[in-house]
């Protein structure tokens, strides 16, 4: 039954009364057949009559249209949630890649330091003497490995001015014998080690030596040592530096409370400092501690820690590996540029003993400072390097070498300090 149409009405989306020939439920089927929001875009079309059916189709198109749009809609994000998912999964699978390289270059640094130990030992069985010119001062620039590349370079740190050595100990022995100055071990460092397993965890037991090449005689009176400072204050004039910070040093290593005149530094010139800390009064366990010292900038630091260390107190000079800004500072009046010729014109096997090193160099010093002078080394650093796909990993070690092997005291990843 085709409905007879008010189209004014059609057009407002409603049939009203003014169709006299439509009866009220031909009104109501009319209304079931053609939903109110047809009509919208259909106005045109229903101006004229017998266009029902074209309205129709183009209602049916328009209602396909709505469903390919919302269709189209969810694939959206769908696509948008999968790609989402795959970058996710990419990241965490570059982040696992990452781990792996970096962790394997960690052990090959281990590696490397194991390596290490076993050229000291054979350098102590082939020679009482250490120089320059032997394998452990002369590593490999680069050593190929599957997957990635070492290198490794070994300091001699008996080739430095000790700090500590600003201070004598008790009568009879030295401070800490001849370990480090004691320190809560960092995260990432290890405690002393035998060499036969530089990757266990377990501390060593045996107690190290004293260092062989000081003189016990020196240690009769405790208190400051008046021939190493004044060696502190000749080397920090060479380095163009202040003089008077070798005060500050020493009362940075001194038990008592009482700063040295005139540019000596104790407590309270550090608890009024923001933030406000204390002296440490005992040997320096790092070189890093230099910065907190009154008086040290970050230029200061730059030129002084590369010529001095921090080992036992009485630990002796190797004059065979010293720079010559740090043997300059032996006496008065010594030109840095005489001993590097000196160097230059060094035996091949270095200096047999001290005295065969102070005729070369035609200098006299006392028996104090001559005592703490020595041809031979036990303390070492090294730094081992790794580069593994795209990890990356950096490890510092402090070695001791005595009549019992070599031994890691200190060990840290990323940075020396």
């Amino acid at each position: 039954m085709q409905l007879p149409v008010c189209y004014p009405c059609l057009a407002k989306r409603f049939f009203c009364t003014a169709a006299p020939s439509l009866s009220r439920w031909e009104k109501v089927e009319a209304r079931k057949q053609w939903p109110e929001r047809a009509f919208s875009p259909l106005s045109p079309l229903l101006k004229e009559e017998g266009n029902l059916g074209a309205a129709f189709e183009i209602f049916v198109r328009y209602q396909a249209g709505v469903a390919l749009i919302t269709v189209l809609l969810i694939v959206f994000l769908a696509s948008l949630t999968a790609t989402s998912l795959a970058t996710l999964q990419q990241i965490a699978i570059r982040r696992s890649t990452v781990l792996q390289h970096q962790q394997q270059a960690r052990l090959y640094t281990l590696g490397v330091e194991q390596w290490a130990t076993l050229i000291l030992i054979r350098d102590q069985q082939a020679s009482k003497t250490d120089h320059l010119h032997e394998e452990w001062a002369n590593l490999a620039l680069a050593l190929p490995v599957e997957g990635g590349i070492l290198s490794g370079k070994m300091r001699d740190l008996q080739g430095c001015f000790n700090l500590n050595n600003l201070w004598r100990s008790a009568t009879g022995s030295p401070t800490n014998s001849a370990d480090p100055p004691e320190r809560p071990p960092k995260d990432d460092e290890a405690p002393e080690q035998d060499h036969a397993d530089p990757a266990s965890e377990q501390p060593s037991t045996s107690e190290p030596p004293m260092p062989k090449d000081a003189d016990s005689s020196q240690f009769g009176k405790r208190g400051l040592d008046k021939v190493q400072l004044q060696m502190l204050q000749r080397l920090l004039t060479l380095l163009e530096l202040k003089p008077g910070l070798a005060q500050a040093m020493a009362d940075w290593i001194d038990p008592d409370q009482d700063p040295l005149f005139p540019d000596g530094a104790e407590d309270s010139d550090y608890t009024v400092l923001n933030p406000p800390y204390l002296a440490a009064n005992q040997p320096f366990s790092s070189v890093s501690e230099l910065r907190l010292i009154k008086g040290v900038d970050r230029e200061t630091y730059d030129k002084l820690a590369p010529l001095v260390c921090a080992l036992p107190p009485g630990t002796a000079l190797n004059v065979n590996t010293a720079p010559t800004l740090v043997l300059a500072a032996l006496g008065e009046g010594m030109d840095p540029v005489d001993l590097e010729r000196l160097r230059e014109d060094q035996p091949a096997t270095g200096y047999e003993n001290v005295e065969a090193f102070l005729n070369a160099a035609k200098i006299t010093l006392n028996a104090e400072l001559k005592a703490l002078l020595g041809v031979d080394s036990q303390y070492f650093l090294l730094r081992a390097d790794a580069q593994v796909g795209d990890g990356h990993a950096v490890l510092y070690s402090i070695l001791l070498r005595d009549e019992h092997g070599v031994r890691i005291l200190r060990r840290s990843f990323g940075h020396q300090d």
